[in-house]
């Protein structure tokens, strides 16, 4: 028999979408399932819906818990999981048939710890959603396209400025993990951008990944979505989670990783600047600490440590000095709307 794998669902009010995301794990042509399903004190029906889905199928168990947020749910199933391999997925999203096998099968291949897989945003008005069936096609003739990452490869490609596909190596529910990366690793309890603050942790212990570029994960994405809210202050949350990672990689004298975070840091904060400023009153404060970011990225490109400097590019240095002088000029000479992140 194949190796158990886990899957992992956080469950909160999304009654509409429960079942769509339970069904899509049971579909999977992958069978040795452990499908964990927590409950994480949602006051709609989706504790019951867990629940029937428990009594009926065999490879379904249900975690019910007091709310505590994503990070919380998703500790309360990696504290319980059995399998030798963690997947994850969000409860209003859903897998390709073929997700936990097409993972599986390359992650062994390829003798690596981690699989890594596109996804493709879709929502009420985006018709049928994926071609899943023309995804897995490309992939079973041979024609996906794919590639096998060293460890310092994985993390690098976490940055915009390093991979274009950036996104695709933070998130944390479009991969296939070798449990034993999560070991005493947890994502931090009430924050957003949870996955900012630990893939990387989790990628650092891989010695090797492997990436397709297939979307073999529906992502979706509604009016209601935490991070697509009027901007919040708890929006910063990515911000701080960066600065842990650059004091991370900092201790560990791996002071590449560093400075790509520093860079990374500091054009997030930029444009996190402009929707924080119009949006929300009484924010100086975290202005001000926007702006700091930035600021640490000229001086440690200017005088820090000999493995640190001379990482930013002339054009951004000048960048980073026209924001910190006059936001609005800053804006003005980019001649773009500043997107947020």
């Amino acid at each position: 028999m194949k190796p158990l794998i886990s899957v992992i669902i956080p469950v909160y009010q999304v009654e509409a979408y429960l079942r769509r995301a339970v069904d899509s794990v049971l579909a999977q042509t992958y069978r040795n399932l452990d499908i964990i399903l927590v409950d994480d004190g949602s006051p709609d029906r989706c504790g019951a819906i867990c629940d029937e889905y428990a009594s009926r199928e065999a490879r379904v168990r249900v975690v019910h818990k007091q709310n505590g947020g994503l990070s919380d749910a998703r500790n309360a199933g990696l504290d319980v999981a059995g399998g030798d391999y963690i997947a994850f997925l969000d409860s209003d999203d859903y897998y390709a048939p073929c997700f936990i096998e097409v993972l599986y099968e390359e992650l062994i291949r390829h003798h690596a710890q981690v699989s890594i897989c596109q996804y493709e945003v879709t929502g009420s008005g985006s018709g049928n959603g994926p071609d899943f069936a023309g995804y897995e096609e490309k992939w079973r003739s041979g024609q996906a396209d794919i590639s096998v990452y060293s460890k310092a490869e994985l993390l690098q490609n976490q940055y915009d400025a390093i991979c274009e596909d950036a996104t695709y190596f933070i998130v944390s529910w479009n991969k296939l993990y070798d449990a034993r990366l999560w070991k005493e690793i947890r994502f931090p309890k009430g924050r957003i951008h949870e996955d900012e603050a630990t893939t990387y942790k989790v990628l650092e212990r891989a010695s090797k990944g492997v990436y397709l570029r297939l979307p073999l994960y529906a992502y979706f994405s509604s009016a209601g979505s935490i991070t697509r809210d009027r901007f919040s202050v708890k929006r910063l949350d990515w911000a701080y989670a960066m600065t842990d990672r650059i004091r991370y990689f900092e201790k560990k004298g791996q002071f590449s990783l560093a400075r790509a975070a520093l860079r990374a840091r500091a054009d997030g904060c930029i444009r996190y600047y402009y929707p924080l400023r119009s949006q929300v009153r009484a924010s100086r404060k975290e202005q001000l600490i926007l702006k700091d970011c930035v600021r640490e990225a000229l001086v440690t490109n200017r005088i820090g440590r000999a493995q640190e400097r001379h990482f930013l590019p002339l054009r951004t240095v000048i960048g980073y000095r026209i924001f910190l002088l006059s936001p609005t000029l800053y804006r003005k000479i980019s001649r773009q709307r500043i997107p947020v992140v």
